[in-house]
């Protein structure tokens, strides 16, 4: 039987006929050279309940200091995690919308694009807030160098504290003025300070210079912008973001150095392009098992799509609904606390423990698939037997034998075949084959291998018996 490996990850171009290939809840890692297939393609990680996070709406942030204390924002209240207690810190101006954290050492500030900005001291735990001659709220905050630095909502300006303080003097500001266009995004990396406008990047250091502190990078601006202000985010020593310039957007970029390095692919730019609205598009970061996770959600459109580092490929994560939908993940902040992947619900106050040794969504079932490539000669073929190559005897001890459902499509991915039923097999049958016999017949054929077992998960392709037809 021929070989079909599973060699690409979610990409569903103009054109079904170039790629209808979607990948849903799996990603693929790359196999040695001496292995049978190049790729297998693993379940994304499930997650259990970890908290609940009191009060009303969606958690909007997850913060772990730089002494090591988490917080959480939901609604419009700030609360520090204590021995397994939310302790309220603080109240915001929103009750929705993205927060941005950050600390000095000392104090935390929490900032939501309003004047109101709660401050907790790190050892003390006393509450405060932001306020005086030379604040003006702020959209982010970031720590450099012993000082806090917003950006002046609405400007070019961007303004900072005094060393490890939260004072703040009106003269402490400057401004991103490579370009006429306000400051929408801002973030520091490396020790420098990225200020992202909407068609324009532009970069500052600190020059040691107690009056004029954060000087230009020369040779560092770009006429490459920002879609959405809060897609911005640092993963595997870089920056990535949803970008654009003059021309047009809803691209993903990262930062090779100074410049904007294209990693969304047009089947992906022309799914984005499709979403109503892209500027409330907003990321979280993880890293789990040698894989580097740039995560990005798009709320209005309900999409999770994610860009593994590891392999340059693109998935989409989903969360299937009782009525079969699918929807958005449902983690909405992420935070690296206790040596556990925490992540904030995008509907209640429930934080979950992502785990790749969990297969639900926090005890509903995780429906995940792949498409295979194209398989055609330009002729009728027939497929006696699709053998799928895939990890058996995953079953466990209680529950019902784990299932995977095989379609297929002879029109390019715009219908599929009814679902062919196959079992996994019992914990111990690590022998059984996954067969699927008297398959039909076409000219251009796409496989479609799925499930929403409870259990590990593991594709690496399939095995097709095929003799080509003559003619038509």
């Amino acid at each position: 039987m021929a070989r079909y490996p599973l060699v690409t990850a979610a990409y569903t171009a103009r054109s079904k006929k170039a790629s209808a290939q979607r990948c849903v809840n799996l990603f693929p890692e790359q196999n040695p050279q001496d292995a049978p297939a190049p790729f297998t393609f693993y379940g994304t990680p499930g997650y259990t309940l970890w908290s609940t996070v009191p009060g009303d709406g969606a958690v909007r942030l997850e913060y772990v200091s730089s002494n090591g204390i988490l917080f959480a924002v939901r609604g419009a209240r700030v609360y520090r995690y204590n021995a397994g207690a939310w302790v309220q810190a603080g109240a915001l101006g929103t009750t929705d919308g993205r927060v941005v954290a950050a600390d000095n050492g000392t104090n935390a500030v929490f900032v939501d694009g309003t004047v109101l900005a709660p401050t907790v001291n790190l050892t003390t735990f006393t509450v405060g807030a932001m306020s005086g001659d030379g604040w003006y709220g702020a959209d982010f905050v970031y720590f450099l160098n012993g000082r806090l630095v917003f950006n002046k909502p609405g400007t070019q300006q961007f303004y900072w504290t005094g060393l490890y303080a939260l004072t703040l003097d009106p003269l402490d500001f400057s401004s991103a003025e490579g370009s006429p266009d306000s400051i929408v995004a801002m973030l520091v990396d490396h020790a420098e300070l990225w200020f992202w406008g909407p068609q324009s990047l532009e970069i500052f250091y600190d020059s040691g210079d107690a009056d004029a502190p954060y000087q230009r990078v020369q040779g560092a601006f770009n006429e490459v912008g920002c879609v959405a202000p809060h897609s911005v985010n640092r993963l595997d020593n870089t920056i990535y973001w949803l970008g654009r310039d003059r021309n047009g957007g809803n691209i993903v970029f990262r930062a090779a150095n100074y410049q904007p390095q294209r990693v969304s692919t047009h089947a992906i730019e022309k799914e984005f392009d499709g979403y109503s609205r892209t500027d409330d598009a907003f990321s979280w970061t993880y890293q789990q098992e040698g894989h580097t996770f740039y995560v990005l959600v798009f709320p209005t459109a309900s999409k999770t799509w994610v860009f593994d580092v590891a392999t340059g490929l693109w998935h989409e994560r989903a969360y299937r609904k009782f009525d079969g939908t699918l929807i958005r993940h449902r983690g909405n902040c992420h935070a690296y606390f206790d040596s556990k992947h925490l992540v904030g619900d995008f509907e209640n106050g429930n934080v979950y423990q992502l785990s790749m040794d969990v297969y639900q969504d926090n005890g509903d079932d995780i429906e995940r698939f792949k498409d295979s490539a194209h398989t055609s000669n330009g002729v009728r073929t027939f497929y006696s037997r699709f053998r799928l190559d895939c990890e058996v005897g995953v079953g466990n001890e209680t529950g019902s034998d784990p299932n995977v459902w095989i379609q297929w499509s002879d029109d390019g991915g715009y219908s599929w075949s009814s679902s062919v039923i196959r079992s996994l097999g019992k914990i111990g049958e690590t022998k059984k084959q996954v067969d699927v016999t008297r398959c039909g017949s076409g000219q251009d054929r796409i496989f479609r291998v799925g499930t929403s077992a409870n259990a590990r998960i593991s594709f690496s392709g399939a095995f097709v018996n095929v003799v080509p037809g003559v003619g038509n």
